[in-house]
């Protein structure tokens, strides 16, 4: 399911040196929307937000009062703080913010609680329903076509598209991290753009902006802002005990250091695309998981603030790892953490990393093929027994990297 667009704010936090992105603003099931439930009627859903039925019906664009879906997402007027919104131009009344997104302008004066004949001031925000109906024309500029997910499970991979009638200078944004857009020409100088939409195993659930803009020819940039719904992947919680000889691996120091390591191996975005089709499994299939990706984990009765960033298998000391696809070389050494490693760039932002080996068997430059051998199996570093930890990193952003081995990471 794809949805087209629309504006909100966001922020950004840190935490233990990850990054977590967070709008502004909290969850959807604030005061400001209200999802239908069984037996509900518009008359008890208005009393119980202490509204009219002819304000929550304005609101809602509801011709016919007795008339409710289950499910159905229902904005509350006077609680807007949480919708998505856009700021007016100068000189604009309501009716001109309607006209240019395709609403109905007594929807937004319900909305907004703002009368039609009001001039607004210039960068005041004007809340937006939480979506906009299918079928409504995309009012973008020279952007014709934009589709995205209009929910990603935690951990895992959505796909943005975004078409114009003419090469322009896109900037996108998803909850505050920049995403490479690629360019594909297409007929009479139209062009896609594509990326990927990485979502954090830590993020949500809720509603995370995804921002696109570009400069038009006059200088004036046009944005939209649109929410896309994170839902819960439902991960478990895992309690780790360290051998003796291993639990100083945690300290402060070590990790950080470490992960501007690997940080800078893993943040080129303009490595031209590597390999086709899905990835294959960098492991035979006899060797099976023993941890999965998204698992909350607690390290020696520490509190569950982290989690496990990709897939491990375990296997005997001296099992091969292999390429899952086509890639270049961009880290092979070891690490006091994660071992003895390997990161593969594959293009496009798009990395898999291979921790704990016992051995390393190619070297940062070199290029390999599907299928091509990179080191084997080991106990290294921060591990507590012979295994594969395999990651995949979109944009910096651990993902699951399960999800690839049936679908290729590029649909188109």
């Amino acid at each position: 399911m794809y949805r087209r667009i629309f504006a909100i704010a966001f922020g950004i936090c840190a935490l233990a040196g990850f990054f977590f992105f967070a709008p502004t603003t909290a969850t959807a099931q604030s005061g400001a929307t209200y999802t239908v439930q069984p037996g509900d009627t518009l008359g008890e859903i208005a009393t119980r937000f202490g509204t009219s039925v002819e304000a929550l019906a304005a609101a809602n664009n509801i011709t016919n009062v007795n008339v409710l879906a289950v499910g159905q997402v229902l904005v509350i007027p006077g609680a807007p703080q949480m919708l998505p919104f856009v700021t007016s131009y100068p000189g604009e009344t309501l009716e001109d913010v309607a006209g240019r997104w395709g609403l109905p302008a007594d929807q937004l004066a319900a909305i907004n609680e703002v009368d039609l004949a009001v001039r607004l001031f210039p960068g005041q925000p004007i809340y937006l329903p939480p979506s906009i109906p299918a079928g409504e024309t995309l009012r973008f500029g020279v952007v014709t076509e934009l589709d995205y997910p209009a929910q990603i499970v935690q951990g895992q991979t959505g796909w943005l598209s975004v078409q114009s009638r003419r090469p322009i200078s896109l900037t996108v944004e998803w909850n505050g991290l920049p995403l490479a857009m690629a360019a594909h020409p297409l007929l009479d100088g139209e062009v896609r753009y594509t990326a990927h939409i990485p979502v954090p195993a830590l993020l949500g659930p809720g509603p995370f902006p995804l921002d696109v803009s570009y400069p038009a020819r006059n200088g004036v940039r046009v944005r939209h802002t649109t929410l896309i719904d994170i839902v819960s992947g439902g991960y478990p919680s895992q309690a780790i005990n360290l051998p003796p000889d291993r639990g100083a691996l945690l300290a402060p120091a070590l990790v950080q250091a470490e992960l501007i390591t690997v940080t800078t191996a893993w943040s080129a975005t303009d490595t031209p695309i590597q390999w086709s089709g899905p990835f294959l499994r960098p492991i035979a299939e006899e060797y099976q998981t023993t941890s999965a990706y998204g698992i909350r984990r607690s390290y020696d009765g520490g509190p569950y603030n982290n989690y496990h960033a990709g897939q491990d298998f375990g296997a005997p000391v001296g099992v091969m790892v292999t390429a899952p696809a086509a890639g270049i070389v961009a880290l092979a050494e070891p690490l006091v953490v994660r071992g003895n490693v390997v990161i593969l760039d594959h293009g496009r932002g798009v990395f898999t990393g291979y921790w704990h080996l016992s051995d390393i068997l190619v070297e940062a430059g070199q290029q390999v093929d599907t299928g091509d051998l990179l080191g084997l199996v080991g106990n290294t570093g921060l591990s507590t027994g012979a295994h594969l930890h395999w990651e995949l990193r979109i944009y910096g952003i651990a993902v699951d990297p399960m999800q690839f081995l049936t679908a290729p990471l590029f649909p188109e």
